[in-house]
Order: structure tokens, then sequence, then C-alpha cells
């Protein structure tokens, strides 16, 4: 039905400035949204609504494809015309995404489209959106989220520090009680002890319940520049590095890494994988960021220079209320149900973990994501 739609309303194109000659091209023609058809055959466009032609500065609808190209980022290019060959290969395209240069503005697209071989044509037709607003605003969400969940991991491990050493005097101080013959002194210490206890309890089932929140939420895959994301998740810990008294690095192979995600979980699961290192890495030590894109697909790593994971947990650490959960080096209490629910998301992005680690040494995790998923029509 659609793509008969199609076909008439491409039977029928006329130009923008004259009354469409059907009630469908009426609409398209005043439509918000970009609509255009291109013929795969003759490799020319036969229709472009006024929106199109408007969004991309064109007097009318008569421009070569590799000339429009022209207008997208450079670093989108490639993927738009990977986008379009899936699609002529009978693979379905949703919400493809890409920049479009104006000058010296840039524009956000989201387009859909699909291929019609009706009536001996082979048609290549598309509906897009202008994006712009809605990019802008996610970006400034979630910067504020990646900013509240290091600030929230800074905390923690600030704040445990000192609640674990004022719960370890408490332990040393009820041993001199019954020395001084105070029972008042005894019932002061037990109830330092566990004041100091539930407070560290409460600051992780708090980072917990965040972590918990956000990986029910349903998956949202777009296209992210991730050299930049993890920059911006990580820069709070590179600042505070100094107060923290463990060094941050954060390299890349690549400028611009581009790859499918969703950006809210993905970035959730790298803070936590941070948050983890916190934990086990003494005073003094190391974490390091690194993203590496390949020719066929992309490796996140967090290497930390900490206590290591012991041998026997190893084969269990993925698993749900995993018997490798440790409390921290601070006192940082933990469920077991972090690296499970890691290995969830990491998994619906048809991605990969692992680890490599020694006691004493540090501990690294690995994330592989591939670059292009090709689902079933």
């Amino acid at each position: 039905m659609y793509l008969t739609w199609w076909s008439g309303l491409r039977d029928n194109c006329v130009s923008p400035r004259h009354m469409p000659s059907t009630p469908l091209l009426y609409l398209a023609d005043r439509s918000n949204e970009l609509f255009f058809i291109y013929d795969l055959i003759q490799k020319q466009f036969t229709y472009m609504n006024p929106t199109c032609i408007s969004f991309f500065g064109l007097k009318d609808h008569n421009i070569k494809a590799k000339e429009l190209l022209k207008s997208v980022h450079p670093e989108d290019q490639e993927y738009v015309l990977s986008q379009f060959k899936i699609c002529i290969d009978g693979q379905m395209v949703v919400d493809a995404e890409c920049r479009i240069r104006r000058g010296k503005y840039e524009r956000w697209l989201s387009i859909t489209p699909f291929v019609s071989t009706e009536n001996g044509e082979h048609l290549l037709i598309g509906q897009a959106e202008d994006i712009t607003a809605n990019k802008e605003n996610s970006e400034i969400l979630n910067k504020h989220n990646n900013k509240k969940n290091s600030i929230l991991n800074i905390l923690a491990h600030d704040l445990a520090g000192p609640i674990g050493t004022v719960q370890n005097l408490s332990v040393l101080l009820a041993r001199e009680p019954a020395h001084l013959n105070s029972p008042q002194i005894s019932r002061y210490i037990s109830i330092i002890s566990k004041i100091s206890k539930t407070n560290i309890s409460l600051i992780q089932d708090f980072l917990n319940q965040e972590f918990l929140e956000s990986s029910n939420v349903k998956l949202l895959k777009t296209r992210v520049e991730l050299v930049k994301k993890i920059k911006m998740l990580t820069q709070e810990y590179l600042d505070t590095q100094s107060e923290l008294k463990i060094q941050f690095i954060c390299d890349a192979n690549k400028e611009s890494i581009y790859v499918e995600i969703d950006e809210d979980k993905f970035m959730q699961v790298i803070n936590n994988l941070i948050s983890n290192a916190l934990k086990f890495t003494p005073d003094g030590g190391t974490i390091r960021l690194n993203m590496e894109e390949n020719e066929n697909d992309i490796v996140v790593s967090v290497a930390d220079s900490g206590i290591g994971i012991p041998q026997q947990y190893h084969t269990t650490l993925f698993d749900k209320f995993s018997d490798a959960r440790r409390n921290g080096l601070k006192g940082e209490h933990s469920t077991g149900l972090g690296m499970s629910i890691i290995k969830n998301i990491v998994d619906w992005h048809h991605g990969e973990i692992w680890f490599n680690s020694k006691e004493n040494i540090g501990t690294t995790f690995y994330i592989r994501l591939q670059k292009i998923i090709e689902e079933p029509v």
C-alpha cells in the first residue's frame, strides 16, 4: 500500500509551485518532513518536496546524488552510503542519522529509505526528519546525566573512605571499654559502628539503584561519536584525580569513532566499570580508558592497577548475585548484581565483554562492538 502510494505520487509529480494532482502529493508538498524519490536506473531525483528542497538550499530537485552527498558531513558520508546500500540490497533501514552542512551551520537528519520495484521501476524512496533540536536536547541531558553519575561515584569514593576509617576505629575502641568498666562508652562505640556500616551501605545501595533503574529502560540505539562521549564522561574524574589520589588516562587510536549504541545505557556501563576500578585501586594507582577502532569492530577497555580479581572468581564474575562480590578497599558495599547487568547491556548491543586480571597487578575489562549489525528483513 505504501509503495503504491509513493509510486502514484512519483507518477503525478509536478512543480512544487503548482497545485498537486493527488491528495497524497498535496500532503507531501505541505509536510514539514523531507520526502524524496531517486530513480536508481536513471540515476536522478524525480521528486523532492518543498521542505526537502529548502532544507538543502536548492532551486529544484534537479541535482546529482554525488553533489547532494557533499552536503553530508565528511565523517558521515561513508555511513550514509553504507545505509543506502543496505537498503538497496533488501535490508531494512530505519532512522539513519547524519549531519548536513549548510555553510557554517550544521543540522541533523534522520532518514528512513526503502526501495520500490513496482511496474518495472527501481526507485529509492525516502522520508527524513530534521532532528537537530532533539539531538541538542539529548546532548544536554546526557551531559548532565554523565556528570551526575561521575560525581556520585566520586562522592561515594570520597565518603566511603572516611566513614570506613571511623568504622575501623570503632572496632579498635570496642576492645578498650572492658578495661574502662564503662557500659555507656561501649554503647556509644556500638552506635558509631552501626551508623558507619549503615551509611556505607546507603551510599552503595543508592548507586546500585541508579544503575538498576537505567538498565531497565528499553534499548534505544543511535549513531554516537564514542571518543567525544567517553571523554565527556571521564572529564569529572580527570578534573578531580588529584583529590581522588588516582591518575586517570583516556586514549583513542582515532580522533572520532562512530558506533550505534544506546548512549545512556552504554555510558552507564563505562561509568560502572570506572566505579569498580575506583573501589579496588589503591591511592597512587592508575585507571586508563582506551578506545580502538579496527576494520570490523570497536574495542573499549577500562584498565586499573588495583588489587585484581582472585582466580577462583573468574568464571562466575558475570553471574547474577555472583560469589565474586567483594567490598571495596574503603568499605564500599557490593550486591553482586553490577557485573551481571553490565554483561546483559553489552549482550543487548550484540557485543562481547571479557577481562584479564592478576592479583596485586590489576584488571582490564574489554568491550567489543561490531561496526555494523545487519538485521534480517
